[in-house]
């Protein structure tokens, strides 16, 4: 995995942004708005983590912070549009980084690859990402 991002970071559009960092913004834009506690739990990291890099994210105009209208003591994470473009453009870099990391590969080995991700696909929490 660690290849592949620094393949894809080589594209403009990740800019200073970290994997950790697109994982909030891939979250929110498959999920929607989401609390920063949820956002910790499903990233596994503590509380104080997501609340930084909510903070850069927000300051670079990626990330609203906006109270719950529910729960005034939640915090919900929502993207800009700004923030939306970005999320759908890092993506793209990543599935360009795959395909160009992949490519050299004879057809059969990477027909067996695919079959091996599939299986491996029970490791990952369920909706991790879009199709």
């Amino acid at each position: 995995m660690r290849h592949l991002v620094a393949h894809a970071r080589r594209h403009r559009t990740w800019g200073d942004l970290t994997y950790q960092q697109y994982n909030v913004l891939r979250m929110i834009d498959t999920l929607g708005p989401q609390p920063q506690a949820e956002v910790a739990r499903r990233l596994m990291v503590t509380a104080p983590v997501v609340t930084r890099l909510a903070g850069t994210l927000a300051d670079a105009e990626l990330v609203q912070r906006r109270t719950d209208p529910k729960d005034r003591r939640t915090v919900l994470l929502a993207l800009t549009p700004v923030g939306r473009r970005q999320a759908r453009a890092m993506r793209q870099d990543l599935l360009q980084a795959a395909h160009e990391l992949l490519e050299p590969i004879p057809d059969e080995r990477r027909a067996s690859l695919a079959a091996a991700l599939e299986e491996l696909q029970v490791l990952l929490p369920q909706h991790s990402a879009r199709r």
